[in-house]
């Protein structure tokens, strides 16, 4: 199955860091990054950022477990199956939702295109129904390194945001489907209140995709410039809430993320 249901419901889960993040709103200073169309494109990311390693495994369904799961086809995980988790409409009062409501906007699905530009690496999410869909998801260099036109070495990426979506699942299943990639993951028990520490990154091996958690940390998916541009089907929930996080705004730092070259 690739719901997990030895987990606690989500919207507790839910609940418990809404309580939680209130009381850091109240104690902490750091302003949100605001995560516009235009912003998301182009943050004018600061130079000087600390980087932190997050060091990356060969991802399986054991390391996987409460992030995920690894897939063997774009069909496996879907509403009509029964195994594809869509996060039920938040109770707003006392009165419970009538059964068999609150959770059937189903999935939506499209292309998930990937490319670098020099040393910025971009994400164009085709599936959802907003123009705030085309970002930019990484850089080959911190920014006083990084160049618009050819490219430095090396195989790492480094992240300055991470995303998670509290409606429903998703799912990456490479158009190449020999093409090995990487995610980087924070489990949603962790909340709003995510911390660098908190990720881990997974290789996914060729001939398998990925299936995420609702509430999962994570941000599309990253590709070395040898496998460049690239497609994925990416399948979601249609709602498409996004709670974003900017390691560069909040903890002054950036992600380095190994990638996997080409053999």
């Amino acid at each position: 199955r690739c719901a997990n249901s030895e987990m606690l419901p989500f919207r507790r889960i839910v609940r418990r860091h809404v309580q939680r993040h209130a009381h850091r709103r109240m104690t902490c200073s750091v302003t949100p990054f605001s995560f516009t169309a235009s912003n998301f494109r182009d943050p004018m990311l600061p130079h000087g950022l600390d980087v932190i390693d997050v060091s990356a495994e060969e991802a399986t369904d054991e390391l996987l477990a409460g992030y995920g799961r690894l897939i063997s086809g774009a069909e496996e995980c879907t509403v009509e199956r029964g195994n594809f988790e869509i996060v039920r409409w938040p109770q707003p009062g006392w009165r419970p939702l009538d059964p068999g409501t609150g959770d059937e906007a189903g999935t939506t699905e499209g292309l998930f295109d990937v490319h670098w530009e020099g040393d910025f690496f971009f994400g164009h999410n085709r599936a959802i129904a907003t123009t705030n869909n085309y970002y930019l998801d990484g850089l080959g260099a911190p920014p006083e390194h990084a160049v618009r036109n050819g490219s430095v070495s090396g195989d790492n990426i480094f992240l300055w945001m991470s995303d998670y979506h509290p409606d429903g699942a998703q799912l990456f299943w490479p158009l190449e489907p020999m093409m090995p990639f990487t995610v980087c993951l924070g489990m949603r028990e962790h909340g709003d209140d995510v911390r660098p520490e908190h990720m881990r990154a997974f290789h996914i091996p060729a001939g398998k995709g990925v299936y995420i958690l609702p509430g999962t940390w994570h941000n599309g998916v990253y590709v070395s410039r040898s496998y460049a541009p690239a497609s994925f089907l990416t399948r979601q929930g249609k709602v498409h809430a996004r709670v974003s996080i900017s390691w560069a705004a909040e903890f002054k730092a950036l992600l380095r993320v190994p990638l996997i070259p080409r053999p």
